[in-house]
């Protein structure tokens, strides 16, 4: 008889092939409920989670006797009791294949908001050009400024790279210092504080724990320079919304670049949406064709591995 995995919602045709080889897979078309997905789970062997589910919580873990491993398809997994599936024994892992992909929009984001490209590219649409003026659209130079990295994990040293590209200095703040990087990138260890104070860009790349949640408030934003700029390609709930909001509006800060956002879809009555001095993208920093693959080729052999009572290559610890 063969395993049966639930994949809580379509995925790339190679990593659902690999499944397919060897198990019984049923894939949802859109991320189910949690009754839904509790009657799916229920004689399964694997779940295979998209970002799109939001909680898969004790009742839905123990709702699934069978159930050997929790894959998911991305680096983030706050969205998994972790503590649930240890009780049961059963392995939860992540795809960390993204590093490259999440780094090119963080630097994107960084980038258009130096350069003023959103508001340039819909002028010029607009159709309000009509003299060429040298002092409109003034933005700011990225080399030779300072970049403050909150997260040295995989996806910030990547960022880290393409910011020595640019002649940065780099500064970052991490619960684990990282001495074997400072010396081999040339970056600087900063508490956090000290880093808010100096960075003319502050990237967040760091992990949604309870210790990050809403690490970057009102008292945070108010020690960052006027001229500065803060970026989030990790989670949204890192940072206080409102106190974000505030900092936009009365001008504490620059301006801001998310992919990520507190609740997601971003209600459309949300004050950050009539703001000039941000950019809004809706959570597509790994969303590239190349990328897509890698996840779902990655969870899925994660999911083969357990299922021949192999260990996981990235399993959650």
């Amino acid at each position: 008889m063969k395993y049966k995995v639930v994949v809580t919602a379509p995925i790339h045709e190679d990593g659902l092939r690999l499944l397919e080889r060897e198990t019984e897979v049923f894939m949802f078309p859109k991320p189910p409920g949690e009754e839904e997905l509790k009657k799916a789970i229920a004689d399964a062997d694997a779940l295979l989670v998209t970002m799109n589910v939001e909680n898969i919580n004790r009742d839905i873990i123990y709702s699934a006797p069978k159930l050997k491993i929790i894959a998911r398809h991305g680096v983030g997994y706050d969205n998994v009791d972790v503590k649930a599936a240890s009780e049961r024994g059963i392995w939860v892992t992540t795809a960390p294949v993204l590093n490259e992909t999440v780094a090119d929009q963080a630097f994107a984001l960084l980038l258009t908001l130096a350069k003023k490209t959103c508001e340039a590219n819909n002028f010029v649409k607009s159709k309000r050009w009509t003299v060429r003026d040298p002092f409109i659209f003034q933005g700011v130079d990225v080399w030779g400024k300072t970049l403050g990295i909150i997260g040295l994990g995989r996806i910030g040293s990547t960022i880290a790279e393409r910011a020595k590209g640019f002649k940065m200095r780099i500064l970052y703040t991490d619960v684990i210092r990282k001495s074997d990087l400072e010396e081999k990138m040339g970056v600087e260890y900063k508490p956090l504080q000290d880093l808010l104070k100096e960075a003319d860009f502050v990237i967040i790349s760091c992990s949604l724990t309870e210790q990050t949640r809403g690490l970057i408030g009102e008292r945070e934003l108010k020690i960052m320079k006027k001229t500065a700029y803060l970026i989030n390609v990790a989670r949204g709930p890192i940072v206080d919304h409102k106190a974000l909001v505030k900092a936009l509006r009365e001008r504490w800060i620059a301006g801001a670049g998310l992919d990520v956002f507190y609740k997601e879809p971003l209600p459309l009555d949300d004050p950050i949406l009539e703001l000039d001095n941000v950019i809004l993208t809706p959570h597509i920093a790994s969303n590239t064709v190349e990328n897509r693959k890698r996840l779902a080729v990655t969870a899925a052999q994660e999911i083969l591995r357990v299922l021949h009572g192999e260990q996981p290559l990235y399993p959650v610890k």
